[in-house]
């Protein structure tokens, strides 16, 4: 049909965006598109190629994080046309060239004719050629989550702007602002990666842990110290590195992670590290410098035994080195320890020995590497007033209504049998109680 040889052909013809149909999707889809504009097209060939096509749709519509805007090539098109890394999609918000804009005012003309084929379309001309009348075409399918995480947000939006538009040159000044916003790869989508030393890659983390600040009860003045950091930092302005120290379940970690679902929405990320993977720092750098967004290397539960020299990465990077550390960069540690290096007596030198200075020369080295966090954020453990604040605090923020006293009664018999007095011992309390409630308000109903 003249109709699929013109858009096969045309196809060809994008200046800009051409790797959003060069994907193993994009091209079989073409092929399917060139099959069908033969007047004799062969059943068996159509067969092949459309099945093929429906299996790698249905892969990524039953596995799909979020809502899927349209059928589901038409989601996948515009997720490609979001992803796409051209010069107008990197250059967005700074000086881009008369013909390059023209150059993508008729891409997106021209995009627009592929999404307007959707599924009914595409499927009923391939029943017609096999004879076929109930081949399953690619539009009803139950994404494995269809809720938008909060990074994912404002680009849903702009997906379904584009799948109601009929004129999409007239969203090319929208899009250039959604590049600005939201990126064109995976570290301006997600607010949340690891390091994963063996692929050498930022692996992203969709689902982020969605701990928010206000929930930290108990610790609002050492929150306040970090907050403000973090806020010097996203402004472009001097900030420092940060150690958070303290006893176990204090909420060290839950605080760094509240700070990414407080910022992440205005270009913060964050990205974990494992201590030993400390020496690979020159390439998280070259990865993320220059970026808009703000980067944290956040190393949890950071301490180093007697005999261990990987500390010595961990000095570099906190000194700096001939290359100048990115200025979209901060390390965030957590640490029970206040001194990162356990310290045996054996450190200690003795009168008399022949390298005393050397040996002085180590201890300093070690006992001072915490020293070089500009701030060492302190969480201390709970008295038990404080604690007994922090239960009914959370106890007023979960809904459970019960007699002050007999709550605290519990609280104190909580700790007894778990480990000491700390807000993760409250929080893991709360959750008990609030559980056994509700199930016995279930058990009632039944």
């Amino acid at each position: 049909m003249p109709l699929y040889n013109r858009l096969a052909a045309q196809a060809e013809q994008l200046l800009l965006y051409r790797d959003v149909l060069n994907d193993v999707i994009g091209q079989n889809f073409l092929k399917l598109l060139r099959l069908y504009s033969y007047a004799g097209a062969q059943p068996d060939e159509v067969g092949t190629v459309y099945t093929e096509l429906f299996g790698l749709l249905t892969n990524e519509a039953e596995f799909y994080e979020g809502e899927i805007v349209g059928d589901v090539w038409q989601n996948h098109l515009l997720d490609r046309i979001l992803d796409s890394k051209n010069p107008f999609s990197l250059k967005a918000g700074r000086e881009i060239a008369p013909s390059t804009r023209q150059a993508t005012l008729r891409d997106m003309a021209l995009l627009r004719k592929f999404f307007i084929l959707s599924s009914a379309v595409i499927a009923d001309e391939a029943r017609r050629i096999l004879d076929e009348p109930l081949l399953p075409s690619w539009d009803h399918f139950n994404p494995a989550s269809a809720s938008p995480t909060p990074q994912d947000s404002p680009r849903l939006a702009f997906k379904k702007k584009f799948a109601v538009s009929h004129d999409w040159s007239a969203l090319a000044i929208e899009l250039e602002q959604h590049y600005v916003h939201q990126g064109v790869d995976d570290l301006a989508r997600y607010y949340g990666f690891r390091w994963q030393r063996p692929q050498a890659m930022l692996e992203p983390v969709p689902d982020i842990d969605p701990i928010r600040l206000e929930e930290l009860v108990g610790y609002s003045n050492e929150q306040a110290v970090i907050v403000q950091n973090t806020a010097q930092f996203l402004a472009g302005l001097p900030a420092n590195n940060v150690l958070l120290y303290g006893a176990r379940g204090t909420g060290k970690s839950s605080t760094v992670k509240g700070l990414l679902n407080r910022y992440g929405s205005q270009g913060l990320r964050l990205i974990e590290v494992h201590k030993d993977w400390l020496s690979d720092y020159p390439q998280i750098a070259k990865m993320v410098r220059g970026r808009r967004e703000k980067f944290i290397l956040f190393v949890d539960d950071l301490s180093f035994e007697e005999d261990e020299v990987s500390y010595k990465d961990l000095k570099a990077l906190l000194e700096g080195t001939i290359e100048a550390r990115p200025s979209n960069l901060l390390i965030y540690a957590t640490s029970n320890r206040r001194h990162l290096i356990r310290e045996q007596f054996s450190d200690n030198p003795g009168a008399g020995q022949q390298e005393e200075i050397a040996a002085w020369d180590t201890v300093e080295e070690k006992l001072s590497l915490s020293d070089r966090f500009g701030l060492i954020v302190t969480f201390v453990t709970p008295s038990q007033q404080k604690y007994i604040e922090i239960v009914f605090s959370l106890a007023a923020n979960t809904g459970i209504e019960m007699e002050r006293e007999d709550l605290r009664r519990r609280a104190l018999q909580w700790e007894l049998s778990h480990s000491g007095r700390s807000g993760r011992v409250a929080r893991q309390f709360i959750d008990h109680l609030n559980g056994q409630i509700v199930l016995s308000r279930q058990n009632l109903k039944q």
